[in-house]
């Protein structure tokens, strides 16, 4: 599959910064908040530093391989065909947490314009950002970056006027840090792994950037970093300034109505609020179809969907997919709380693929391995393998605790399905492995 390169390390790393920053901390916060109370901050920065460990395997082999649908060909190439495509059909169900964002950016909008129905907005704003990635990769990436832009200003501006006026007593006893014991402290660390990850995602154009095998590992640990440096900052402001009884479960936007200008307050809003994001659902728009192309040349999926329109040199029937995916749960009513939870217990099981993947990167493919771009030892890359294989575990344990026996009958379900479409599909491709 050959798309054009385009893209440049602004390019990707504003998309990487986009999908980081969207909903970690304009939506889940405020569940956050619920779970631990004001050592929300410290689930903030634990669970970056996890995102970073998880993500550092992915980080290798982006720099080894670089390729359009890079997390689905890795897992290809170096685990085989059939672990390959199991890993893509995890990844796709897992779309549905597109709805989170949308949901996340009519809720702010609401907060300005209270006559606004929820679902209609939310829903809108998904075909918006359909429509913009449908004429064109590098056109969705120029909307990225002026996005980002207000992102962090409008971030900036409710640190800068809510830094001081934090009640930091609140932050200096247990029993205020950990309301709910350390198991909501690890909940919340959960969710905001949710938060804090996703960088990893814009692999999945590395055949559409310009210098991938520099690009992609830059792009990717700098935007985790910067992100997690304002949710640190953000996070401080938001549960230090009101009573935790209009903090928790709730949005930003109570907490900035109360320390900023009227027209600051606006200006957050939109700024931050909607364009935090808007920025998710831009940059999921983009680099999710990718991989599926890669399937549907491979033969795991008709090739008519693979279709790319040939003016603009995009997918436009997955792109057409993946917005009634991410669209159904907004129209069905699911709730944030809901659809992050299963969501999530999704991501932590197609997380893990990749870092086996590295794990047996260097046994498998040692010409690769000896050519990634990012140097690591063997026994370097492996141990952080192993501890990203741990903390996934143990995230996909808590967060199973959470989603009730229909959700994980949902999940177990499904992947027997695919276990079933995998075994009769490989039957008719004559695949062995």
């Amino acid at each position: 599959m050959k798309l054009k390169k385009s893209l440049n390390f602004w390019d990707v790393f504003a998309l990487a910064l986009g999908q980081v920053i969207g909903s970690g901390i304009m939506v889940l916060i405020g569940i956050g908040i619920d779970y631990t109370a004001y050592a929300v901050p410290l689930a903030f920065i634990l669970s970056a530093i996890l995102s970073l460990i998880k993500q550092m395997p992915v980080v290798f082999m982006g720099s080894a391989m670089p390729a359009t649908g890079g997390l689905y060909v890795y897992c290809k190439r170096v685990l085989g065909k059939k672990v390959g495509f199991f890993y893509l059909a995890v990844l796709l169900i897992t779309h549905i947490l597109i709805a989170l964002f949308a949901l996340g950016f009519a809720n702010y909008a609401a907060a300005l314009v209270p006559a606004l129905n929820i679902r209609y907005v939310a829903f809108g704003i998904l075909v918006l950002f359909y429509l913009v990635n449908l004429v064109g990769i590098h056109p969705a990436a120029v909307v990225q970056k002026i996005m980002i832009v207000f992102l962090l200003l409008g971030l900036s501006s409710l640190i800068f006027f809510g830094i001081l006026e934090v009640d930091y007593s609140n932050f200096t006893h247990q029993e205020n840090l950990f309301p709910k014991g350390w198991y909501g402290f690890a909940l919340a660390c959960v969710v905001m792994s949710f938060a804090t990850g996703g960088a990893q995602y814009i692999s999945e154009i590395g055949g559409e950037m310009k210098n991938p095998h520099r690009d992609l590992p830059r792009a990717m640990i700098f935007s985790t970093l910067i992100a997690a440096c304002f949710f640190a900052l953000v996070s401080i402001v938001a549960v230090g300034i009101l009573p935790l009884e209009q903090t928790a479960n709730a949005t930003l936007s109570d907490v900035a109505r109360e320390i900023l200008p009227d027209y600051l307050y606006v200006a957050f809003m939109v700024g931050a609020g909607l364009f935090a994001l808007a920025t998710s659902i831009n940059s999921t728009f983009t680099w999710a179809t990718k991989s599926v192309l890669i399937a549907c040349e491979d033969g795991w999926l008709p090739k008519g969907l693979a279709v790319v329109n040939e003016r603009f040199n995009t997918p436009h029937i997955l792109l057409t997919i993946l917005l009634f995916v991410g669209g159904a749960p907004v129209l069905l009513g699911w709730s944030l709380n809901y659809i992050v939870m299963l969501g999530s217990g999704l991501v932590f099981i197609y997380d893990m693929i990749p870092i086996i993947a590295a794990f047996l990167l260097s046994k498998r493919l040692p010409e690769v391995f000896a050519s990634a771009h990012l140097k690591l030892s063997e026994r370097t890359l492996k141990t952080i393998c192993v501890g990203g294989i741990l903390i996934l575990l143990a995230q996909l344990a808590l967060s199973w605790s959470s989603i009730g026996f229909i959700g994980s009958g949902l999940i177990i379900g499904y992947i027997v399905f695919i276990i079933g479409y995998i075994h009769f599909r490989a039957k008719h491709m004559n695949i062995v492995d």
